[in-house]
This record gives structure tokens, sequence and C-alpha cells, in this order.
């Protein structure tokens, strides 16, 4: 009995430690098997890291280039807003006849906006406020050009007329394919304190006779490189205050501007240096032009 018992230890002891052996040997396995694949991961993710870093170093690199690029750009926006301001004419400025006050305010640092006031050889003085298609560079470099044109004829033409029929076939080519350009051109003649008017693709322009106010609409579609010469329309009434504007002044505003309304503006002077002030102080979607004439 002995004898038996001890040989069932013995046989117990050896297979539990084939056994033991086994499944220590499949561990070991397993275990170097994990250890292999780790460090394969460990490798993968130092190579990533690697190309993290270097991406990160190109994007860093990309950002500077683009910061430059970026201070370039603005600084030459800076320079030809200056030149294009400076295009701008108000043969009025010094008037005894007549008081002129302007707010001018672009949505960027150029404008699609542009106005000038020039006297023609008639004696007869000619307004006008340009309102390029878009905002930034094309419209700018748009009413610019047409800008320069107009300043070119002004010494050359003897009246309204002659500067319609000259000038707006010469500017067909500065429009691109799609682009269209609102415009408000008046004549004022001094000596009978008349008007006459083109317009296309912007609000009524307002005048004031005593205390009655009365609108006159857009008398041409927007200009485009297709269009014909615009018509010209007589205003024989004569007029105390004159008041055109661009959309930007009544389209897309804050609650704060929303109340000065045209007709307010062109009855009151102090209401009109309040909304200077609002306009002076914030941003807006589109660029504004105002123009007060008495």
């Amino acid at each position: 009995m002995k004898d038996t018992t001890i040989n069932y230890i013995e046989d117990f002891i050896k297979n539990d430690y084939s056994l033991l052996k086994d499944n220590l040997e499949l561990l070991v396995k397993e275990y170097t098997r994990k250890s292999k694949r780790l460090d394969k991961i460990i490798k993968q993710s130092d190579s990533q890291q690697r190309r993290l870093m270097e991406l990160n170093d190109t994007i860093t690199k990309h950002q500077d280039q683009l910061c430059e690029l970026n201070r370039y750009n603005i600084q030459q926006q800076n320079i030809a807003k200056e030149k294009l301001d400076a295009t701008i004419v108000n043969s009025l400025l010094k008037s005894q006849k007549y008081n002129v006050k302007v707010i001018y305010k672009s949505s960027d640092i150029l404008s699609g906006d542009f106005y000038s006031i020039h006297t023609l050889a008639d004696g007869s003085v000619l307004t006008y406020i340009l309102d390029g298609q878009g905002h930034g560079i094309s419209p700018a470099m748009t009413v610019f050009a047409i800008s320069s044109t107009i300043e070119s004829l002004v010494t050359s033409v003897q009246n309204f007329q002659e500067m319609v029929e000259k000038l707006f076939p010469m500017i067909q080519k500065f429009l691109g394919e799609e682009e269209q350009l609102s415009y408000i051109m008046i004549n004022i003649k001094d000596e009978d304190r008349t008007l006459s008017y083109i317009g296309g693709g912007t609000y009524p322009f307002l005048i004031q006779q005593d205390e009655n106010v009365k609108r006159f609409k857009a008398n041409n579609l927007p200009f485009m490189n297709f269009s014909q010469t615009p018509v010209i329309n007589k205003i024989d009434a004569k007029w105390d205050k004159l008041f055109l504007y661009t959309d930007g002044f009544v389209e897309d505003i804050d609650e704060n501007l929303a109340k000065y309304k045209p007709e307010l503006l062109l009855k009151s002077d102090q209401k009109l240096e309040e909304a200077r002030e609002i306009i002076s102080k914030n941003s807006y979607d589109d660029d504004i032009t105002i123009i007060k004439i008495e």
C-alpha cells in the first residue's frame, strides 16, 4: 500500500510538473510574442511621433509664410487705399454757394464705393457715387479705373450729356462678364438749381424743397459690359438740399444706425453727425457712402 501511494504521488508530481512546465513555456512564448509586439508598437509610435514633429515643423513654417504673405497683402492694400482715397475730388470743398458733407466708410481695407464732385466746363457740378459689385480688390480696381476715366473726361467734355455719352462706352471694358456697376450721377445747374441725373441699381436719392422731400428712383439698370449708354432724366424743380447714398447705409446695419433714415439725415445736420459718429465706431458688411449737398 505504501509503495502504491508513493508511486501515485510520484506520478502526480511528474504529471503536474510536466503540465506546469508546458504552461510556463506557453507563458514565456506569449510574453516574448507580446514583448516583440510591444517593442514594434513602441518603434511605430516613435516613428509616428517623429513624423508628427516633422509635420508640425512644416505647418509652422507654412504658417510663418502665410503670416508674412498676409502682412504683405495688408500692406499693399493699405498703399492701394491711400492711392484710391487720394484720387477723390471735391471741387465744392471751398465753395461759397454749397455746403457739402460726406460720410465714407469701407467694410474692408479697400472700398468698392467711390465718389467725387467735379465742376464741368459749362460751370455745372457733377457729383457721383460708384458702387462696384462685391468687396475687396476687384471692385476697388473697377471703381478706380472708372473714376480715373471720369477725371480725365472732366477737362475735355463741355457738359453732362457729353460726359455720359463718352464715359459709358469707355468703361464697358473695365467690367467682367458677370460684373455689374451700380451708380448715381447728378449734374447740378448752378444758375437755375435744376438737376439732371442717371442712376442704375441704387436706392432713390432725395431732394428737399422747403419742407417737402421728394425721392427719385434709379432710371436705368445697373451697368454691365453689354449695357447701352444710360438715359438722362431732368428735374426742373428747384431744390434746397440733395441727399444720395449707397445700399450699405440701409442694408444689414445695426439697430443703432437703423433709426437714422435718409429723410432724417437730409433734414438735420445734427442727426447726420450722430450717424457719422456711429458709423466711424462700428464695422459693417458693406461699404457706406453718403453725400449731402445744400
